[in-house]
């Protein structure tokens, strides 16, 4: 048995008997593990409120390669993401970032640069909540790169004429000029400066992506085809419970 010390997110929380729980963690070294914090729902306990979702935290916790659960040990507060907001969008992106980490990594996959861009864009979308729609956007476009499958967005797929506007095939996961998916019915549509946007957005960091940018007229509408594409290129649905909230909300 070997003891673990490392940086982390957390996913979720789940309650386990009277006074435990079992929590998703994304870290620095294992990449996503489960844990088992015992005694964490105590109101005395040395964990509580330690392990909500959107918290930073350094946790150390016993590994056994046996085990599909870890048994957590200790916990240090890094930082309480979005404790101080009263905007309750901000909230929700941080939470969708936390949603998609959870289904675009699979246990144990290992990968530093998810996970430093991952807080990166916590910590970002924390301190300027009012880009929260933009940096979303980003950290789509920029996790789908990372893991492989850049979203091409300046020539058709079929004909390799570059792009003045666009339709999302959901059979080949890629963008069509209007000539080529005439036949297309899909509600996935990109405008011209809808593709500007997404080009600006290739080439930003998170630095430059919080400057003032003008969204698009249907940024949802861009949100969700960047989801379908990440979906159909890791073989599985995206359909995230935190919009869902969010698009409740909206008026």
């Amino acid at each position: 048995m070997a003891i673990i010390k490392t940086e982390a997110l957390v996913l979720r929380t789940i309650p386990f008997q009277d006074s435990s729980c079992i929590v998703k963690l994304f870290t620095k070294e294992q990449g996503k593990i489960s844990v088992i914090a015992k005694g964490a729902r105590r109101l005395k306990s040395n964990l509580r409120g330690y392990l909500e979702p959107l918290n930073y935290i350094e946790a150390i916790y016993y590994y056994k390669a046996t085990r599909d659960i870890q048994t957590l040990s200790k916990v240090d507060l890094l930082r309480a993401l979005f404790i101080n907001t009263t905007d309750i969008e901000s909230s929700i992106f941080g939470l969708a970032v936390l949603e998609l980490i959870d289904r675009v990594v699979h246990d144990h996959q290992h990968d530093a640069e998810v996970f430093d861009f991952s807080v990166q864009t916590l910590e970002t979308m924390d301190r300027y909540s009012d880009n929260c729609r933009v940096l979303f956007i980003h950290f789509i476009i920029s996790i789908a790169g990372i893991l492989g499958y850049r979203f091409e967005t300046d020539y058709c797929s079929r004909c390799k004429n570059r792009l003045s506007a666009a339709i999302y095939d959901s059979g080949t996961g890629q963008l069509v000029c209007q000539s080529c998916g005439s036949y297309l019915s899909s509600p996935y549509k990109l405008t011209a400066s809808d593709l500007q946007f997404l080009n600006n957005l290739h080439k930003s960091s998170l630095e430059t992506a919080i400057n003032p940018m003008t969204l698009p007229a249907s940024p949802d509408r861009i949100i969700y085809i960047l989801l379908a594409y990440l979906a159909y290129h890791i073989d599985s649905p995206l359909n995230l419970k935190s919009l869902s909230i969010l698009s409740e909300l909206s008026p």
